[in-house]
């Protein structure tokens, strides 16, 4: 695609703009919630780790599904959210590489790109943390997936001065709701040092807006990133399930593609992310699904009906979701300690 149009421009300006608001916001304790008790200071990343868990991802996630909406692969909408994230890494202390591509998906050539950013660790090894930041063309994307883009990047400023164990980069994904598009790309074009290099991939796909939290792992592939998020999640007193057992596959285990698939077929462990409900829980106003709510990819994913639905309920998962991780990334993990 060219140059973004003076429209364009405009909404990545004002997007930004509100971004600054939220990161201000952050810093005078505006959220609701138990903060981290960092020290506040004029640093946006200091700003985001001295605020109550989850404020800042729960914004980012309203601003980002509110002013961009619908964000389809090679569209206008994505590249707005590009140029969102991009600026919101930058904010934070990053030097986000865009990673640009072209693929074909069902016959369509697609142009789209990933946004890495990279916070060094005592160690070479990586651990990556994705959300992809496409959704469908209806809707606004909200739940599936500007919370899994809001939580990325709050964690991604919690930790940017906090010592980490493990190299963690960070990846905003393009395309997935067209086959896992960017998160393909990504991982091919990583050289064999960096691959080896690469230990596990924690996926935040749709992290808040379902019934209940739960993390996942590919059936077959190495879970003991999955059973160390549970492990934590029970330590902080996160309640945090994992799938039952299906016809065909294990407990514990994913079916819905998500960009965690082209890792796992590598026989790195992943951990998936998301809201989900099994069963239904009594008295849902969701028709739910063995691998999420029935509002993904539909009109009904919006901030207005969500949080109109289910007050506080997407503020309070993603603040659950924000002490997770960064415990997660933060400490040494069983297999690699």
């Amino acid at each position: 695609m060219g140059a973004l149009s003076t429209r364009g421009g405009q909404l990545a300006v004002a997007a930004a703009a509100v971004l600054v608001l939220v990161i201000g916001l952050a810093a005078a304790g505006a959220f609701n919630g138990c903060g981290s008790g960092g020290e506040k200071s004029g640093r946006p990343s200091a700003a985001v780790s001295g605020s109550p868990y989850g404020g800042v991802a729960y914004a980012t996630a309203k601003v980002l599904a509110e002013s961009v909406g619908a964000r389809p692969a090679d569209s206008w909408g994505e590249i707005h959210a590009r140029e969102f994230i991009t600026g919101a890494f930058q904010q934070y202390g990053y030097f986000p590489l865009l990673q640009e591509f072209i693929a074909t998906s069902g016959g369509r050539r697609i142009h789209s790109g990933n946004i890495i950013a990279v916070k060094e660790g005592d160690s070479a090894k990586r651990l990556v943390v994705g959300a992809h930041y496409d959704s469908a063309a209806v809707g606004q994307g909200y739940t599936d997936n500007a919370t899994g883009v809001g939580l990325l990047l709050e964690v991604a400023a919690r930790i940017k001065k906090v010592a980490t164990p493990y190299t963690v980069v960070f990846v905003a994904f393009g395309a997935e709701e067209d086959g896992q598009l960017g998160s393909q790309y990504y991982l091919d074009s990583l050289n064999a040092v960096d691959r080896r290099a690469t230990i596990g991939m924690i996926d935040l796909d749709a992290p808040a807006g379902g019934d209940g939290l739960s993390v996942m792992s590919r059936s077959g592939g190495p879970t003991w990133l999955r059973d160390d998020a549970l492990a934590a999640a029970d330590e902080l007193g996160v309640k945090l399930m994992t799938s039952p057992k299906g016809p065909g596959r294990p407990a514990g285990t994913v079916v819905a593609p998500s960009d965690d698939v082209p890792f796992a077929d590598r026989d790195i462990a992943t951990a998936v992310f998301s809201a989900v409900s099994w069963p239904a829980s009594k008295g849902s106003k969701l028709a739910q699904t063995a691998d999420g709510p029935s509002m993904w990819n539909t009109a009904r994913d919006s901030v207005g009906y969500v949080d109109k639905k289910f007050p506080g309920r997407v503020r309070g998962q993603l603040r659950s979701m924000s002490r997770l991780l960064e415990t997660l990334l933060t400490r040494k993990l069983g297999r690699h300690s």
